[in-house]
């Protein structure tokens, strides 16, 4: 076994270093997307299709390799697939970006490309070695489908979604990702200082579990938008073979059946997370919330997996996927602690009481290092996610806006959701994953503002665990696959976009400004703090629906990102950043204020004016996701279209 994994190990790292290359072909690809149909971009079908999905399915199991390898050799004796899979992924997510952070800080050697392969193979050395000293572990004895589906799954999301993938501009939230890897890499931490603006705040040690993922994938083939998505694809394998863990059929066999229905799901809900939610009114963009969705999931699933069997250590070291990725995870965990403890007889007090301390103690921890990292000035800390900022969008609800149903009934297919309906035929687990998902699905419908599609995602995976679980669905799998590709099919045709076709425009426009600062390497802190303002003030931010149907909406840390990119040769620059004291040449304009000495100049009004005022602008949003700047951005009661209440003026606190 120690040789075939050593065989496997070269021929990943092989395939690896062969193709550093692909993210900067596919980069010099978009710029020739008007040409060409976007499933067949000028680098052609065999490297897009084949080279490309070959080489990012191959950096992805090599990121993983050394936590899983770890994992495998220190293995307890009742360790499970699951359980692997879980304590590996979770080691490798924490263990590679912050080793190599290490390692370059120490030696002054940048861990990129061909340094950062090396390492991982190094990292590897030591699993290999605790596997040799051991039997043959039985942990992967009978786990071929469910290694075969955590295969085919990540490659038929990448083919499927390629145009998004390779050739997409970022949105502002992929910006900030991509920035987020970028200092990563540089700085050592994830976390902004203090003086760094707009981007500051986030990532925090209670978000960023993107980010560890993310950075790995910019040290494997650099700072394009292709890097950052594809590490989507290791989190969403795991996930599916995680779930499949809980479909086994009662000798712990994995039907072949289920596998495909449940990677079916999983690639619908790929499809529709990556083209709808967005703040963004044009299109969504898979860094950005797409990339995180797996690790809430997993890290929920674990805990949920590591509780039912009282093993509270490993239950405290994988729920960190959650807990340390976005607040839903909290409210997961939550909620399914308030469900355990509403089903079980007699009351398990015990149980939920030490379920709860450990959760508790993990963002406790993470809290103390965010003060910490404050305290030392290593970090700014944003309000956004507080509990002041909770409960302000908790004040204003509203119960009209149905539409939010089809968030959490369509993105796996409509028959998983309703199997929560089917309590008689559920067992006590199924019973308590429904309570735990109807309880976060009415706490964010009742909220008037702020919610997208995305904040349904996990009440739309869990529910495919139920389903499988039904016992007539146990009894007839054949039949229930064929409705629950009905279903899927049915959800698929009501998602599907307005176009397939990749948003370029902010690329575009990026392209056409030229900024003329100081040279800085990028990231720049100074830079990133002003010229984003100079671009928000020359086209500022909407939040209505009126205002849109007047302008264009160009996000100012995404244009910012793309104006930092290389553009093509034949690019003109029609916007520039430049110092306030230089002077203008004829028909030069300044656009906005000077700020920190800086303006934004255009090099001809009527072009600034057409730019500003396009409305001709693709939205590849499916209508039925697509939320309106009113309801995004707004506030306080109305009438229209639906009612909105305050609860602090029902409640006499107003």
């Amino acid at each position: 076994m120690v040789l075939r994994l050593f065989i496997a190990l070269i021929v990943l790292a092989g395939i690896v270093l062969a193709g550093q290359g692909v993210a900067a072909t596919l980069a010099a690809d978009a710029v020739r997307l008007d040409e060409v149909l976007p499933y067949f971009a000028a680098g052609g079908v065999l490297f897009s299709y084949v080279w490309v999905p070959l080489v990012a399915l191959s950096a992805s199991a090599l990121f993983v390799a050394p936590g899983l390898l770890l994992a495998l050799g220190i293995a307890a004796q009742g360790d499970r697939f699951e359980h692997w899979l879980l304590k590996g992924f979770t080691l490798s997510l924490f263990g590679v970006p912050a080793l190599a952070a290490m390692v370059q800080a120490t030696s002054g050697v940048p861990m990129v490309g061909t340094a950062f392969i090396l390492l991982l193979v190094l990292l590897c050395l030591p699993g290999i070695g605790l596997i040799a000293a051991r039997p043959n572990p039985e942990i992967l004895r009978g786990r071929g489908w469910d290694i075969a589906g955590m295969i085919a799954l990540p490659l038929a999301v990448l083919v499927l979604l390629a145009p998004k993938f390779y050739w997409e501009s970022l949105n502002d939230d992929g910006a900030h990702s991509f920035l987020n890897a970028m200092l990563f890499m540089t700085r050592g931490l994830p976390f902004w200082p203090p003086d760094a603006g707009g981007v500051g705040g986030y990532p925090t040690p209670k978000m960023m579990t993107e980010t560890f993922l993310q950075s790995g994938f910019m040290r494997f083939f650099g700072p394009y938008e292709v890097s950052i998505r594809l590490a989507y694809l290791p989190g969403v394998s795991i996930l599916f073979g995680v779930m499949l863990s809980f479909v086994r059929d009662p000798e712990g066999h994995t039907d072949p059946r289920t596998v495909f229905g449940l990677g079916t799901a999983l690639l619908l809900f790929s499809f529709v997370m990556a083209f709808n939610p967005s703040y963004n009114p044009y299109f969504a963009d898979i860094a950005l919330p797409m990339a995180r969705e797996p690790m809430i999931l997993l890290g929920v699933l674990g805990y949920i997996l590591f509780f039912s069997e009282r093993r509270f250590a490993g239950m405290a070291f994988v729920s960190t996927l959650a807990l340390l990725t976005a607040p839903n995870g909290t409210l997961l965990i939550g909620f399914f602690l308030i469900s355990h403890f509403l089903l079980t007889r007699p009351l398990p007090f015990r149980q939920v009481i030490v379920g709860g301390m450990v959760a508790l103690g993990v963002l406790v921890l993470a809290s103390l290092f965010e003060m910490m990292l404050t305290w030392w000035g290593l970090m700014d800390v944003s309000d956004e996610f507080g509990a002041d900022s909770i409960l302000r969008r908790l004040r204003f609800v509203t119960i009209f806006d149905t539409g939010r149903f089809l968030f959490w009934l369509l993105p796996c297919g409509i028959l998983p959701g309703l199997a929560l309906l089917a309590w008689p035929w559920q067992d006590k687990l199924s019973r308590t994953l429904t309570l735990m998902v109807l309880a976060y699905v009415l706490f964010f419908y009742v909220q008037a503002y702020r919610i997208l599609p995305h904040h349904f995602a996990p009440a739309a995976v869990i529910p495919l665990i139920v389903f499988w679980r039904l016992r007539p669905v146990q009894v007839a799998p054949v039949s229930a696959l064929a409705c629950a590709l009905t279903g899927l099919a049915v959800s698929a045709w009501i998602s599907w976009p307005e176009t397939l076709r990749p948003f370029t425009q902010t690329r575009d426009l990026g392209y056409r400004i030229s900024i003329e600062t100081d040279e800085s390497p990028f990231p720049d802190l100074n830079e990133i703090r002003v010229v984003p303002a100079l671009i928000a003030g020359a086209f500022p931010p909407i939040w209505t629906q009126a205002e849109l149907e007047k302008r264009y909406m160009a996000g100012q840390l995404s244009v910012y990102v793309h104006a930092r990119m290389p553009a093509p040769d034949t690019t003109t620059a029609d916007y520039f950043i430049r110092a306030a004291t230089a002077a203008l040449v004829d028909g030069e304009t300044v656009i906005g204020e000077a700020l920190e000495g800086w303006v934004l100049v255009a090099r001809d009004q009527t072009v600034y004016e057409n730019d500003l005022g396009n409305t001709d602008v693709p939205v590849s949003i499916a209508r039925v996701y697509r939320v309106p700047l009113d309801t995004i951005f707004g506030q306080g009661t109305r009438e229209t279209p639906y009612p909105v209440w305050d609860i602090a003026k029902v409640a006499g606190l107003r």
